[in-house]
């Protein structure tokens, strides 16, 4: 007999909510042609690369292909609304909140859809009912796939109060099972083939990135605070601030907003003309101009992600309401500063190592003239958010089977 039942419960639905997410995404969608609408999708490899780090499917239109993917970004949306300090937020109700927020993701999840129809549009079967034509068959596609969007959002909140690890445990199977993808053709064009000694090479190259991520992604500094209303040991306390302060979160993003110059330079007018070469050059992973862009393109996501989740004016206000203080730092503006100098340090020297990661395969791309070694800094992106998850998922795994353990005497 088990002594943590509700561990064993969670444990157990977390299983059957996983296995229902995988099995929505390969419920192949109707009044589609799949064999047309997976070759219209196969050569769109930044939409798939996003969807394998956002738990989506773009492979073959179905139930989930959106998946959680418009509540992650949702979620980001509204992280980036309440850092404004609006009162207007801050007076809603948790009920209230949760209510925007799916909003914003149904919203998200609408224009996602429409994106997909327009790929698939040539595999759209007419619809023999209500007038039949290709336009019936469009509305379907997209209540399905907008359906499918909120249905994974509730599988998400089922997760986060009788499972384990929320919504981000929908996406460990696609990162699992993209791996090998991302690595074979992480940015779609060069491919890095998969030998045997390729093969050795990657498990010896993953093994010592998991051990680097591990510790990069849990170390933290961490500031005492001062709490004079509280005696004992619940008097000493510090806010702690991690090293790599956005998390997983820049390689989720980073090779979408990178890649968005050569998905709008589509027409060969636009491409051939001055400000279409350089965008396009700026933007080629196999330049120098594009390696240092993608490295802007990191830092950038890094700060702005680290400063969305840390809010440190929010911070300071907290702390002031709650009488807790830094020594020798004034409540309010000063303690703001204060937690923003020491934020912009530390996120700037985690956004060093973010460049390390993600930057040096497509440097040693260029030097050895290995194109297909340009596909690890997509990997390693898999990589770090495979961690993050696990990270989560086995933090709140400990705390839940220790639960029963502790005692007040």
């Amino acid at each position: 007999m088990f002594k943590n039942r509700d561990l064993t419960k969670r444990v157990g639905w977390s299983l059957v909510i996983v296995m229902i997410y995988v099995l929505g995404q390969k419920i192949i969608l109707p009044v589609i042609d799949p064999s047309v609408a997976q070759a219209s999708l196969e050569n769109r490899t930044l939409l798939q690369t996003f969807g394998v780090m956002t738990g989506s499917q773009f492979n073959l239109p179905t139930l989930f292909s959106l998946g959680i993917g418009p509540y992650m970004t949702g979620m980001i949306v509204w992280q980036a609304i309440t850092s404004l300090g609006l009162d207007s937020i801050e007076h809603l109700s948790q009920r209230q909140m949760s209510y925007i927020k799916k909003w914003i993701a149904l919203i998200i999840a609408i224009l996602q859809a429409l994106q997909i129809i327009y790929y698939i549009q040539n595999a759209l079967i007419n619809f023999p009912y209500l007038g039949g034509g290709k336009t019936v068959a469009m509305i379907l596609v997209g209540l399905f796939l907008v359906a499918g969007a909120m249905l994974s959002i509730f599988l998400g909140d089922f997760l986060a109060q009788r499972g384990l690890g929320g919504s981000s445990l929908l996406i460990l199977p696609g990162i699992l099972m993209g791996l090998p993808r991302m690595l074979s053709a992480g940015w779609g064009k060069l491919t890095y083939n998969l030998t045997q000694d390729h093969l050795i090479i990657a498990g010896i190259v993953t093994v010592a990135v998991l051990f680097i991520l591990e510790g990069v992604m849990n170390a933290e500094r961490h500031f005492q605070v001062q709490r004079p209303m509280l005696e004992g040991d619940l008097k000493n306390s510090y806010v702690p601030l991690r090293l790599l302060t956005a998390g997983a979160m820049p390689f989720m993003f980073s090779s979408s907003l990178f890649r968005i110059p050569s998905m709008i330079l589509t027409t060969k007018n636009m491409q051939e003309s001055e400000w279409g070469k350089f965008l396009l050059h700026i933007t080629d992973y196999q330049t120098w101009a594009g390696v240092i862009t993608y490295a802007l393109v990191l830092c950038f996501l890094g700060f702005a992600f680290g400063l969305i989740t840390v809010q440190p004016g929010q911070l300071a206000k907290n702390m002031k309401e709650s009488g807790e203080y830094f020594l020798n730092i004034f409540p309010g503006d000063d303690t703001a500063a204060f937690l923003f100098r020491r934020f912009s340090i530390i996120t700037m020297l985690g956004n060093l190592l973010l460049i390390v990661i993600g930057v040096t395969p497509l440097i040693l791309a260029i030097l050895w003239q290995q194109p297909g070694l340009a596909n690890y800094s997509v990997y390693f992106g898999s990589l770090a958010i495979l961690v993050s998850i696990t990270d989560n998922l086995v933090k709140q795994y400990r705390a839940l089977s220790q639960k029963n353990n502790y005692r007040l005497y």
